[in-house]
């Protein structure tokens, strides 16, 4: 059972203070809106469904790391080795199905179930050893860098057939399969998050580890299980990216972790733990693809598209540090207004 006091800033940020989650979320909305229109009206075309399509998919693999970023964020965790793990499951997904012959379907199996052990294993260093989960994030992501350097000698893989190759080129209403696989896995995320009592242990473990471990929260599983889903997720959009470009690199999904983390901080979660949302991370995705699109679509240099992600990245965290200040300083005045009053009402009865 989830306590009823302070836990998360979720819960505060709608008892008093600043409304987080609808500043962020409308302002944001407006700002892509607005880049959008602003692109379109400059450059043409942008709004195309051609345009839109490439859009979608220049956003689409990041989106997908990004969702399980967002759990763990939440929960005040971080995982820096989602890119390697990303190309980690191109590279094996291809080594079964082309050097070993392995079935499709079972190879997808067997790659999803080898990335949820990385991430289970993040998890479980994470607490067993009491360890940041940068340090142990980073260790894992150069550890699965080298092994994916090392079994590829630097080389691509291709000779994919047809029948996997849908699972990046293939068309579902009219969409792209990856793009269908973000927005469904978007909704069935987003509804656990906000409604499952298990997913929901997130903002109390990320607005304090203690408190949660005294109301009952079994801290240690709930980090392993995030951690994993994270990783599966990672591993997902490595295969379906595989199937997209037709071939398997060591250097796929280079920096991607950066765009996810970008993605859930830009999209309002707070990156100290505590308060985010699916929704919010979906918007932030958008953002930062469209973002990307105008730059694409611009004579601006397209390398700066890097800075404006760490300049974005950074007025994020910043702002959500802001907020969190201003919500905790609106508690107190409401604390101590609540013991004034009480100590007036203890005199007025003593008089």
């Amino acid at each position: 059972m989830l306590p009823t006091n302070k836990t998360t800033t979720r819960v505060t940020e709608k008892r008093g203070g600043i409304n987080t989650a609808y500043v962020q979320y409308v302002g944001l909305f407006l700002i892509t809106l607005t880049v959008l229109i602003a692109s379109h009206q400059t450059f043409g075309n942008v709004l195309a469904g051609a345009n839109l399509e490439v859009l979608a998919m220049n956003m689409v693999f990041e989106g997908i790391m990004a969702l399980g970023m967002t759990f763990v964020i939440i929960s005040g965790g971080i995982d820096l080795s989602v890119a390697a793990v990303f190309a980690f499951a191109e590279i094996l997904v291809a080594k079964l199905m082309i050097e070993a012959g392995v079935p499709v379907a079972a190879a997808i199996i067997i790659t999803l179930g080898a990335c949820g052990i990385i991430g289970a294993l993040n998890g479980l260093m994470i607490v067993a050893f009491r360890v940041h989960p940068i340090i142990i994030t980073m260790g894992t992501l150069l550890t699965l860098r080298g092994v994916n350097l090392a079994i590829t000698d630097g080389r691509s893989i291709s000779g994919f057939s047809n029948d996997f190759l849908f699972l990046g080129t293939g068309k579902i209403l009219g969409m792209n399969f990856p793009i269908v696989f973000f927005i469904v896995a978007a909704l069935v995320l987003g509804v656990l998050l906000a409604h499952h009592s298990f997913f929901r242990q997130v903002y109390v473990i990320g607005g304090g580890e203690r408190p949660a471990r005294l109301s009952g929260i079994n801290v240690n599983r709930v980090k392993i299980v995030i951690y994993t889903l994270c990783a599966v997720l990672a591993g997902a959009a490595g295969i379906m990216a595989a199937a997209r470009y037709g071939a398997a690199h060591w250097g796929h999904g280079n920096l991607a972790e950066l765009k996810a983390i970008a993605a859930v901080a830009v999209g309002g979660a707070n990156i100290n733990g505590g308060s985010g949302t699916i929704g919010g991370t979906v918007l932030g995705t958008v953002f930062l693809a469209v973002v990307h699109n105008a730059f694409v679509t611009s004579t601006v240099n397209p390398f700066l598209y890097d800075v404006v992600n760490g300049v974005m990245l950074l007025i994020a965290v910043l702002l959500s540090r802001f907020i969190q200040r201003q919500n905790e300083h609106a508690q107190q005045r409401t604390r101590q207004a609540k013991m004034d009053q009480l100590a007036t009402s203890t005199e007025e009865k003593s008089e």
